[in-house]
């Protein structure tokens, strides 16, 4: 078995969309060489500044409906070893992402089954450092439909969005997380070091409180790489 680490790291100034705030990280406590030799220790502690909505995330129903699940109303066991498809469909910036793309990956990749998580691999987490990234491929109306169709449980990608981020409607989100209440993970990175397209992932969020979403330390197990 191997684990492999697919979630963005939290920082001072990371990557984020046009929409959010910069995040900010300040240390309120400094590690000092003379404390620890006089007293035995020295502190450091972090505060940050951030949206539930950056680095690799969750995103809740209640992110985009008022009926929706908030994220801390998920049991644990809903986000451990969720039986995973990544799909390869490579795209440039703004590229879209339809029910056909889907259907033609699932022929080189694996089908979809009843109850996985698909995980959508466009290349653009190779971008993630730059200021292309924010320009997301997407998903478009019928190939959120048609995942939502399969029966998935959740839906990741390696961008800031599944939605076209230049335009103010949102059909993907709409579309999985208001009518089929499937939950979405974006910012999902280092798909380069997956060398199967069926595993398992685990993806706890942190226990935000009637949170819209919140941030993951998302993990691909590979039990059998053959």
């Amino acid at each position: 078995m191997r684990m492999i680490d697919l979630s963005t790291e939290l920082r001072d100034g990371m990557p984020k969309p046009p929409s959010a705030p910069r995040v900010e990280m300040r240390y309120l406590l400094t590690h000092s060489a003379k404390e620890e030799e006089e007293k035995g220790f020295t502190n450091k502690m972090e505060q940050f500044t951030i949206t539930t909505h950056v680095a690799t995330h969750i995103d809740a129903p209640s992110h985009f409906s008022s009926k929706g699940k908030n994220i801390d109303d998920y049991p644990v066991d809903f986000f451990y070893m969720v039986p995973t498809i990544m799909l390869d469909i490579e795209r440039d910036i703004y590229g879209e992402i339809s029910m056909a793309d889907i259907a033609r990956a699932e022929q080189k990749n694996g089908k979809i089954r009843e109850g996985d998580m698909v995980l959508i691999n466009t290349g653009s987490y190779r971008r993630y450092e730059e200021p292309e990234y924010e320009k997301s491929p997407y998903l478009t109306e019928d190939g959120a439909q048609y995942l939502a169709s399969r029966k998935v449980v959740m839906v990741a990608i390696d961008s800031f969005t599944v939605d076209d981020p230049r335009k103010k409607e949102k059909p993907a989100h709409v579309t999985l997380l208001c009518k089929n209440e499937i939950p979405v993970i974006e910012c999902v990175v280092n798909l380069d070091q997956v060398s199967v397209h069926r595993f398992k992932t685990i993806c706890m969020p942190l226990k935000v409180k009637e949170g819209s979403g919140a941030y993951t330390r998302m993990v691909a197990v590979l039990e059998d790489e053959g």
